[in-house]
Parts: C-alpha cells; sequence; structure tokens
C-alpha cells in the first residue's frame, strides 16, 4: 500500500536560489507541468509542492530570471538555481516603497541606469552620472566650486512657484535632494528613473515631479570580497567669455587717456611701453608694469586636484549578507585656497531570523568640510580688471606693500589674494541616513513589512573676518572718490543647522495566483515627520586681531532661532493583476493628511492606474517572428497633489498659514523687547496643487537584444498653483499667498539602443536619447499678467498666462513699422522700450544625448555628447561685467570708434516719417555707450542669446587586465586601469560669447525656478582623471 500511495501522488521539496550571489530567492513560482497545481517559495526560498501521480516535471518561473524546468525522476528533493534574464523586458526594478515588478509589467515609462554606467566616469557626485543618460531627466549645475549643487528635473516645470525636481528615493525610504552630493557613487547598485507622477504615485505628493530610485550594492553569498581603488581628477576652468586684448584701463568718454587704478578698460591700446599701475604709496613710491595684455584673468585660477579613494567589502551565507564601504574624497579648488573633503561610511546587511522572518538595514554616515573664502565676486574682478594688470604678483599682501590692500592697483577692488585670507568661513555637514526592514511571512501568499527610515543633517559653520584698517592717506585720495577705503572691523558669525526626518511604514502583501491570473494586493500607512532648527550668532567690531570668538568685542552679539515641525501621515493601496504575463494592470489610491494646510484642507486623495500589454507573447503569429523579441504597449493616468506653502527661509511650510512673530530691528532695547507680524498672509483655505497626467507608449526589442527602441507622449495639467499677488499696503500686508492658475505640459520622450557589432572579442553599442517639452502657463489669477521667478528688476524669468513656462521678458529696442532700431536724432544712441518684451524659452524645449560604447576583449572606450537646444538665456555677465568695464569683445567691434548703429532709422522731423540712418554715429564710442544704465546696457535684448549647445560629457578608457595573468596572484582577483574626462568640450552658437548656459545664476540653491538667467557666479570646470581598481 505505502507503494502504492507513493505511485499516486508524493511530496516534492526544495529550495530556490540565485546563480549569480547565490541567495534563496522568495516567490518564485513552482508549478506541475499540464497542472493547474503550484506553489510560490517562502521568504527563505523554500517550497513544498504535492505532485499527483503521472507529473514528473516542474516548471520554476519568477521575473527577472530564465524559465527553468526540472524533471523530478525518483527525487523527493529538488533544489534549482535561476540565471538571471538578460531580456530587459523581465529585469526587475523597484517601483514603490520596497517593492519590485518586472519591466513588462509597469504602464509607465523608467530607465535603469546601472553602477558602470553611472560612475564610468568617476563623479563625485551621482547627479552629474546621470546628465545625458536618460530621456526626459535634465540636471543643471547651479554653479562651479569644490562641492557643486545640481538641480534635478524631469518632464520641465510645471508648478510656478513651488518645487520641480524629482523626489529622491534611497533604499525605499524618501532622502533630501541634498544627500546626491554625499552619496558615494561607487555604492550604488542602480538607479531607476521613474519619469512621471502616474509611475512614481505610490511615493506620495513629492513625487509628483517623478522620482530617482536610488539601490545600493548588497553583499553576495560567497567568500569574502574585498575592492580597494584609487582615482586622482584633476579640475580646470573650463570657459572664459570672449575678451578684447587691445586696451587698457581708462574711464573718459571717447579719449582714450590712461588711468592706472581703473577697473574699466576705455584707455589707450596697448603698446608695450612701461606704465604707472594704481596710485602712488603714500611715500610716493610708484610701480610700473609693461602696458601690454597678460594671462593673469586666466591665471588667478588654480588647477583643483580631487584624490578619491574608496574601499568596499562583500560577503555573505545561506543566511543572509553583509557590504561595508567606505569613501575618502580631498578637493582642492580651482579659486585659491578653497578646500572640501568628505568621508563616507556606508554598512548594509540582510538575515533570515527564522523560516518565516527576515530583516534588512542600511547605515551611512557622510562628513564633509569646507575651507572657503566668504568673499564673492572673484570672476567678476578678474574679468574687470584690465589686461595688462598682473594679478598674480599681488599674493604677498602681509609683506608687499603694492599688494597690501591699500596700496592695490585696482581702486575699486580689494586685492583678491587678500580677500581670500581675510574673509574665511569654516563649513562641517554630519549626514547620517538609515532604514531597517522587518519581513514576516506567515503564509506563503502573504508578507508583512515593517520599515523605519531616518536621515539627518548636522551643519556647524564659523565666518569670519579680521581687522584691516586702511591709511589716511587712501582714504582721502580724490581720484577714487565714492569708493573711498572704509576699515575691515572684523566680524564674526557661529550657526548651526539641524534638518531631521523620520518615516514609519506599514506594508502587508497579499499575492494568489487563479488559473491564469496572478493578484497582488497591497495595503499600507504611512508617516513622515521633517524638523528643521536653526541657530545663528554674529558680532561685528572686533577687538583682537586674529581672535574670531563672538566675545572678543565690546558689542553685543545679535542671536536669531527658529524651529519648525511638519507632519504626513498617509494610506495608500496597490492592486496588480497580471494575465497570462502578457496583460497586466495596476491600481494605487493614496490619501494623505498634511500638518501644513488647514484641518479642513490637510486631507486629500489621488488615484493612478496604468495598464501593459505583451502582444508578442499574446498573439501566436508574433511569436513566430524570430527578429521580434517583444513589444510591449503602455500606457497611465495619474492625479497627485503637492503641498506648495513653502518659502525662501521656510522650505518645509510649517505654520504658513498661521500668524508668526519676529524680532523686530532695534529690539530688544532697554530691556523690552519688539516682535512684528511677517508681512506675508496666506490664505487659510489653501490647498494642494494638483498634477493630472496621461502618458502612453510602447518598448521593443529586436534582432536578440541587439536593437532596443522606446516612445512615450505624455500630458500633464497642473490646477489650483499657489501663486502670490500683491495687496494694498495700508492692509498692512505685502503680498497674499491663495491657489490659482493652471499650467500645462506635453512632451515625447524616445530612447534607441543599437548593438552593430557582438563577437567574442568584440562589441559595439549606440545609445540614444531624445526629449521635446512644451510647457505652458495656461491660466494665472484675474489681474495678474506674469509672476516675477527670478526677483529681477528688468530681464527675468517669468511665467506669463498664454506663454511658454518659464520665458525671459526684458527690454527690448524701439523699433519702427520695418523692424529697425530707432534712434535719437541728435546722439544716435538707440532707446529702449518701457514695457517687457518676451524673448522666447528660458528652459530647454529639446534634449538628446547619445553614449557610444565599444569593447575590444579587455578594452573598452566610452563616450557621452548631450545637445540641449530650443531656448534662450540672459547673459547677465554681458552688462554688468563685459560691456561695463570694456573686457568683452563685443566692446572692440568698432575699434572704440563712434559707429551708426546698424539697420537704425530716426524720425524725420519734416515728414514725420522714420527714415534709413546711414551717417548719425552715436556721440561716444567709450564709456559712454556701453556703461552700466547707457543706451546698450540697458537694453536686455543685447544680451540675449541662443542657450543652445552641445557638450562632451564623458569620455572614458578603461583595461581590465585578463584573469590569466591574475592567476599569477593568488589574492587578486580582478584588476582595472582607466583614464576618464567629464565636461570636456562645448560647442556654442557665435552670439554667445559669455559663458555655459547650463550654469543658472538666478538662486544659489539647487530649487529655483527663475532658469535662464547667467551671471559671474563660479565658472563652470573640467575634468581629467585615471583611477585604478583591484578586486582581492
Amino acid at each position: 500500500m505505502a507503494t502504492a500511495t507513493y505511485a499516486q501522488d508524493r511530496t516534492i521539496t526544495g529550495t530556490v536560489t540565485s546563480t549569480e550571489d547565490k541567495l534563496p530567492i522568495p516567490g518564485v513560482s513552482v508549478k506541475v507541468q499540464g497542472a493547474q497545481i503550484g506553489t510560490i517559495t517562502d521568504a527563505n526560498g523554500r517550497y513544498s509542492l504535492r505532485v499527483p501521480s503521472g507529473s514528473n516535471t516542474l516548471n520554476f518561473s519568477f521575473i527577472g530570471f530564465v524559465t527553468q524546468s526540472r524533471n523530478l525522476g525518483n527525487s523527493s528533493t529538488v533544489n534549482v538555481a535561476l540565471a538571471g534574464d538578460a531580456a530587459s523586458l523581465d529585469e526587475v526594478i523597484v517601483v514603490a516603497a520596497g517593492l519590485t515588478a518586472s519591466k513588462r509589467s509597469l504602464g509607465t515609462v523608467n530607465t535603469t541606469i546601472k553602477s558602470d554606467q553611472l560612475i564610468g566616469a568617476k563623479p563625485t557626485n551621482i547627479a552629474s552620472g546621470l546628465l545625458g543618460k536618460v530621456a526626459g531627466l535634465q540636471i543643471n549645475g547651479v554653479s562651479g566650486g569644490t562641492n557643486p549643487n545640481f538641480r534635478v528635473v524631469l518632464r520641465g516645470q510645471r508648478s510656478l512657484t513651488g518645487n520641480n525636481q524629482a523626489l529622491i528615493v534611497l533604499d525605499a525610504v524618501i532622502v533630501p535632494n541634498a544627500v546626491l552630493s554625499n552619496l558615494n557613487p561607487e555604492d550604488i547598485d542602480n538607479v531607476t528613473v521613474l519619469n512621471g507622477a502616474s509611475g512614481a504615485a505610490l511615493y506620495g505628493s513629492d513625487a509628483s515631479n517623478g522620482a530617482l530610485i536610488i539601490t545600493t550594492k548588497k553583499g553576495k553569498q560567497g567568500k569574502l570580497e574585498i575592492k580597494a581603488q584609487q582615482s586622482v581628477t584633476v579640475e580646470q576652468v573650463a570657459f572664459f567669455p570672449k575678451l578684447q586684448q587691445q586696451f587698457g584701463g581708462g574711464s573718459d568718454n571717447d579719449l582714450k587717456i590712461y588711468l592706472g587704478y581703473e577697473n574699466q578698460q576705455f584707455g589707450p591700446a596697448f603698446d608695450g611701453v612701461p606704465r604707472e599701475i594704481g596710485l602712488p604709496l603714500a611715500d610716493g613710491t610708484v610701480r610700473t608694469s609693461p602696458y601690454e595684455w597678460g594671462n593673469d584673468k586666466y591665471d588667478f585660477w588654480d588647477n583643483g586636484l580631487t584624490s578619491q579613494s574608496d574601499l568596499s567589502l562583500s560577503s555573505g551565507d545561506e543566511k543572509g549578507t553583509l557590504f561595508i564601504s567606505g569613501q575618502y574624497v580631498d578637493v582642492s579648488g580651482t579659486l585659491p585656497k578653497d578646500r572640501f573633503n568628505k568621508a563616507n561610511v556606508r554598512f548594509n546587511g540582510t538575515r533570515n531570523l527564522l523560516k518565516n522572518l527576515s530583516t534588512s538595514f542600511a547605515v551611512s554616515y557622510a562628513q564633509n568640510r569646507y575651507d572657503q573664502t566668504t568673499s564673492t565676486g572673484f570672476y567678476d574682478q578678474m574679468l574687470q580688471s584690465p589686461g595688462n594688470l598682473p594679478i598674480t604678483s599681488f599674493k604677498d599682501w602681509k609683506n608687499d606693500p603694492f599688494a597690501d590692500p591699500a596700496g592695490y592697483p585696482n581702486a575699486y577692488y580689494t586685492n583678491p589674494y587678500f580677500s581670500i585670507d581675510n574673509f574665511r568661513e569654516n563649513v562641517r555637514n554630519d549626514y547620517l541616513t538609515g532604514s531597517w526592514d522587518l519581513k514576516y511571512s506567515p503564509a506563503t501568499w502573504v508578507d508583512l513589512t515593517y520599515r523605519v527610515g531616518y536621515n539627518s543633517r548636522n551643519n556647524t559653520r564659523k565666518s569670519y573676518s579680521d581687522i584691516y584698517k586702511f591709511n589716511d592717506y587712501i582714504k582721502t585720495r580724490p581720484e577714487i572718490g565714492a569708493y573711498k577705503r572704509t576699515d575691515v572691523v572684523g566680524a564674526v558669525t557661529d550657526g548651526s543647522i539641524y534638518t531631521g526626518r523620520i518615516t514609519n511604514e506599514f506594508q502587508a502583501s497579499f499575492k494568489k495566483t487563479v488559473n491564469d491570473f496572478n493578484f497582488n494586493l497591497i495595503a499600507a500607512a504611512f508617516m513622515r515627520q521633517d524638523r528643521t532648527k536653526t541657530m545663528e550668532s554674529a558680532v561685528s567690531g572686533l577687538v583682537q586681531p586674529g581672535l574670531f570668538n563672538l566675545s572678543n568685542s565690546t558689542n553685543t552679539p545679535t542671536a536669531t532661532e527658529t524651529n519648525y515641525l511638519a507632519r504626513q501621515q498617509a494610506i495608500y493601496g496597490l492592486l496588480n493583476v497580471s494575465f497570462k504575463n502578457y496583460l497586466f494592470l495596476s491600481a494605487t489610491a493614496r490619501n494623505d493628511w498634511d500638518s501644513r494646510l488647514s484641518a479642513a484642507n490637510r486631507s486629500f486623495f489621488y488615484p493612478a492606474g496604468n495598464i501593459s500589454f505583451v502582444p508578442t507573447d499574446a498573439i501566436p503569429a508574433l511569436k513566430e517572428i524570430k527578429a521580434i523579441d517583444f513589444i510591449k504597449l503602455r500606457a497611465g493616468l495619474s492625479k497627485v497633489g503637492l503641498v506648495n506653502v513653502g518659502g525662501a527661509e521656510n522650505t518645509l511650510g510649517a505654520y504658513r498659514l498661521d500668524a508668526t512673530f519676529n524680532q523686530n530691528s532695534g529690539f530688544p532695547y532697554n530691556g523690552i523687547g519688539g516682535f512684528t507680524v511677517g508681512n506675508s498672509l496666506v490664505s487659510p483655505s489653501i490647498t494642494p496643487e494638483f498634477s493630472y497626467s496621461f502618458e502612453a507608449g510602447t518598448d521593443m526589442s529586436f534582432l536578440k537584444d541587439r536593437i532596443n527602441a522606446s516612445f512615450t507622449y505624455y500630458s500633464t495639467k497642473t490646477k489650483n498653483q499657489t501663486v502670490t499677488a500683491a495687496v494694498a499696503n495700508s492692509s498692512g500686508y505685502s503680498n497674499y499667498l491663495l491657489n490659482a492658475g493652471q499650467t500645462s505640459s506635453k512632451g515625447i520622450e524616445t530612447t534607441l539602443a543599437f548593438v552593430p557589432v557582438r563577437t567574442s572579442n568584440w562589441t559595439v553599442t549606440v545609445a540614444a536619447n531624445y526629449s521635446h517639452y512644451k510647457n505652458m502657463v495656461d491660466e494665472l489669477l484675474a489681474g495678474i499678467s506674469s509672476i516675477n521667478l527670478s526677483n529681477t528688476t528688468n530681464a527675468g524669468s517669468y511665467g506669463i498666462a498664454g506663454q511658454p513656462f518659464p520665458v525671459l521678458q526684458g527690454r527690448s529696442y524701439n523699433r519702427d513699422n520695418d523692424g529697425r532700431i530707432i534712434v535719437d536724432r541728435v546722439t544716435g544712441y538707440p532707446s529702449g522700450t518701457s514695457t517687457l518684451s518676451v524673448f522666447g524659452n528660458a528652459a530647454p524645449t529639446d534634449i538628446f544625448g547619445i553614449n557610444l560604447s565599444a569593447t575590444f576583449k579587455g578594452i573598452t572606450l566610452t563616450a557621452l555628447a548631450e545637445y540641449r537646444g530650443g531656448y534662450s538665456v540672459y547673459n547677465g555677465i554681458g552688462s554688468g561685467s563685459l560691456d561695463f568695464s570694456g573686457a568683452g569683445i563685443n566692446t572692440v567691434a568698432y575699434n572704440r570708434e563712434r559707429f551708426v548703429i546698424p539697420n537704425s532709422s530716426y524720425l524725420d522731423p519734416t515728414t514725420n516719417t522714420y527714415v534709413q540712418n546711414t551717417n548719425i554715429t552715436i556721440k561716444d564710442g567709450g564709456p559712454g555707450y556701453w556703461t552700466i544704465g547707457g543706451p546698450r546696457t540697458s537694453i536686455d535684448e543685447n544680451y540675449i542669446t541662443s542657450g543652445n549647445f552641445w557638450k562632451i560629457r564623458e569620455i572614458t578608457l578603461g583595461y581590465d587586465f585578463p584573469k590569466s595573468l591574475l592567476a599569477k596572484s593568488k589574492f587578486i582577483q580582478a584588476a582595472r586601469i582607466s583614464a576618464q574626462g567629464r565636461n570636456l568640450f562645448i560647442f556654442l552658437p557665435k552670439t554667445n560669447v559669455y559663458t555655459d548656459p547650463e550654469y543658472n545664476s538666478n538662486t544659489t540653491s539647487s530649487s529655483g525656478n527663475g532658469v535662464g538667467l547667467n551671471g559671474t557666479e563660479t565658472p563652470p570646470s573640467r575634468y581629467y582623471g585615471a583611477t585604478l581598481s583591484l578586486t582581492f
């Protein structure tokens, strides 16, 4: 009887693992071939299945792995190792808090950048490693410097005044964007980019702008692996404006008289003859220098140097894994004596505690330090210094009387080397990020997960300036006029900022298979708390030189403290239904409660849904076409809210709806405190901005993964925008924040990857991505025609109803009906309009990236280029620095002679008509025409140029040493050496003689929406480096 029973049915048990890391795989489908009988593996990869008589084959399948069939024979235990599926359609990616899915099941566009693609050029910031590699992703450097900020935007700007940056998620925990600059790129396993709100809706209202899902490396089962790496990178200033090299110092109209102390460069032409520079010293001593062009404007900037050391350890066994890494980066910048360093330590692990209980954790600590000058305007000063001034000879300001601030030749600027030494700042940032998951599986079809996340930043800073007293002689020199020297009294400021975020999440997942249908239901609850505390104390008028202490003054230090606290709670649900693994439907719903809104409005609900269909798996005729790997069709709809009540100082937006008080200027006075209410009024009925999005597209692969392509169309309307309206001063307030206005955006995103060569030795891949945007302001509040996003007087970035968003607006020339510039018939000077004109898009409408990779045996060459076009920039550097000072190349177009304004006309008083101007020249070819407030610099149109550019973003060349060579060493398992360059070349239209249009001067942070403007921020850099990597 026992034998008969065995012949009828039997129980098969076993464990399913991955061939890559030897770890168990939970959730693997185990089915009896030819029967509707099956199960899934538990959290430890184990399964148990009753197999009926006559069945002798089991099929093992899981998304992202090659399906495997096993003949049972007489075995009662069948262990299986699944190999990863190289086909991109079955690749598994992270799509929400701790949730993964195959790409075939997703109804929204996504792109995954693997570690080797991200870090090939050895960026120290993850954002710079993503440049040009993802369709729809625009990353802008806000400025140069030792640790530059980046602005990360997907699908352009939609919110008029709110945050337009993508959400950052690190190992299933939402983190601030600042984390990007402090993560170790070498720790990153992959970054998945979810372009739209449809794909990121489960992450909450912050995901209305899409999301970057960062997954760090984990340990692997097997023997211990240690990887050590050293990189050295040289940094150089990459771009300078085109400067004139013909004329030296002078500021007299039309006369070209030499003034050795003048920063304006309207003097006589260079002749090489030695001339006095600067004013005589108090004892009558003068300094002379050849009157000729020198390279000091360029030589002032240092070659920066970055040293990056990395060490990582990976290990694991059948019960868990461990990964530990450390990094140290030391940077000397292009601005002399600017230093930056950062250290990172990260460790994460997984552990199977019990049969159905597992846990994982990740902790990282990063510390960075800045030692930098607080003085600004060095770039501007270099540009505005005459070309014959030997700036770099004035470094020894403590001993050289001509380098001393009182003797420095430029009457309007302090010796830059003195400013670098005397105005300093020491900054320290400590970042702590951690997460912990606990997962319990009471049944094979149920997973219960609790997750807690924490991240914080502790910032301490001390800025100071030392005492310096000018002599009476230089204070009274009549040549300087209104720019008389004033003593530096010395000052010190101590400050600290704490920001902290705690998240808690509970998630229940239920999976069931019914015939050909697979169901996955997820229900979850979420809580987030953000806290900020800022403290600062400052005093001026130091007593003892060199002692930077708040007590070193007879003045009373000032002190400020601010505290903000905000909470968000949410519940959400997700239902995934699939049919025969080729038709997928996903629906999500989320409700948030946000403490920043009023009690009546703080609850808001938003749903999303998407569908995916793989016809090549569903239609037999398509299956037979061997050239087609797969075709997937997808579409998605979503509604997502964005709470936009934050301000420049209170970015959280906490208490923005309440009347808050600040200490009034001049108080406390005689022991009496004085406080004033803020001047901004906020509507108590303010609600979130809501974005309604639709997207549809297709993903395709042909010729065994040789050709991959995708196309996406999207359309979004963002309603209920939060805008500021002016109110009467008699109300006691200056502005009123309320809901009004709507923007819309439409666009396409497409990618194409082609492998023309793939042999045993050679592989060549060409990948390209293209995005086109059309973002519009549909309407604003009645009575508001535009919103100034850049807080500038004339030329600026604006949101204007009926116009693209954002646009540049400023003063243009007065023109006649034939388009000619109207000039004054006496002075020959043009005039500008009294109203502002729109000059076009302030943000790119077209972005194209192309990536080439070629591998021959162990040699790999990669190159990445990016194009941005369809927009304009306002070059504030042109009016404020180059034309005003006479340094710019445009100022010598007519050799500093009087000239007729091209294509101009004047009003003929006898006929009262405009006639062509052929002989009325401007009355002054020098500073009278070119200087600030003059007939040229007051007209913004002169400084509008195309923002289009091509950039060579990256070039890398690497060599992997053959294992046969390394076999002689018993401990080196792999070795690689590489050379790399970043931001190497830029190609601009001829009209852009000013600067790199990618850099935005409107904000000192990376969150401002007033794009399209540049000025004299720190110039951009290019990088060259080499790396050695060893694996043990």
